[in-house]
């Protein structure tokens, strides 16, 4: 009895040394790992390779939406812990005939989708071009082979109905979406489980007003205009060895006295 009194203290502390370990905050930016612009007026094009993506209702009111995917597993360690969010989106470009000004979501993807690399040479952006096998078009996530459960997209099929985090989006201007806990538990969902990172569908919320649609600058913006996610996190470390070590030689201990007094 008297060495497990005088053992159970250390026991303790050990256990809170290995139960509570000391995390590293940090912050990130990221870029888009991938955008691309689905074309309700030019259902089999896309633009994926090009330095904008569309989303929002045009003067002609036909819609466009965009896609946006990040690599969050190649700049935060696995395991961390997501404790803030922020995204920007820069407009390059709004409608030269007057313009409504929308609320714009973020909704986080079911189904994966192609960004593709085609370029438009023919338009001046708003029809895109003739899409190539596996970019994502207003019908197909993959052309020409694997369909949106509807035209554009399905809402509780290709993505959530619900939108992880919004902004109102006027003019020509950069625009952040502030961080919402919907938008650090997607964060947080992808880094856990990244084979089904399929990122954001970024939608107006007033499809139904024309003038709200709106050029973004792209990932592959020559200005570096594109994307950027900012993350806060936590690294949470191992449990520290010397603690581990601690622990198991107090076990032994205890065990060896069970077998004495035995």
């Amino acid at each position: 009895m008297r060495i497990r009194a005088l053992l159970l203290p250390w026991a303790g502390a050990l256990l809170l040394g290995v139960s509570s370990p000391t995390g590293v905050a940090d912050t990130v930016t990221l870029g888009a790992s991938a955008d691309a612009t689905l074309f309700e007026v030019s259902p089999n094009n896309s633009a994926g390779g090009d330095v904008f993506f569309l989303s929002g209702t045009t003067q002609n009111r036909t819609r466009t939406r965009a896609l946006l995917g990040f690599d969050i597993t190649s700049a935060i360690p696995t395991g961390s812990q997501i404790t803030g969010v922020n995204f920007e989106v820069e407009v390059t470009r709004r409608p030269i005939d007057g313009f409504e000004a929308s609320l714009f979501g973020l909704h986080r993807m079911l189904r994966p989708w192609g960004e593709g690399t085609t370029i438009v040479e023919d338009n001046a952006g708003g029809m895109g071009a003739p899409a190539m096998a596996g970019d994502a078009t207003w019908l197909h996530r993959f052309a020409f082979s694997d369909a949106w459960g509807a035209p554009g997209g399905a809402a509780g099929i290709d993505y959530q109905a619900e939108f992880s985090g919004s902004a109102f989006i006027f003019d020509v201007d950069i625009y952040r979406f502030e961080g919402t806990p919907a938008m650090i538990a997607d964060i947080q969902y992808w880094l856990d489980n990244p084979t089904i990172n399929f990122g954001w569908m970024l939608i107006s919320q007033s499809e139904e007003l024309p003038f709200t649609g709106r050029r973004f600058a792209s990932r592959e913006d020559l200005n570096g205009g594109g994307p950027r996610l900012i993350v806060d996190y936590t690294v949470v470390p191992e449990p520290g060895i010397m603690a581990l070590c601690g622990l198991g030689f107090l076990c032994l201990v205890v065990r060896r006295r069970k077998r004495t007094q035995a």
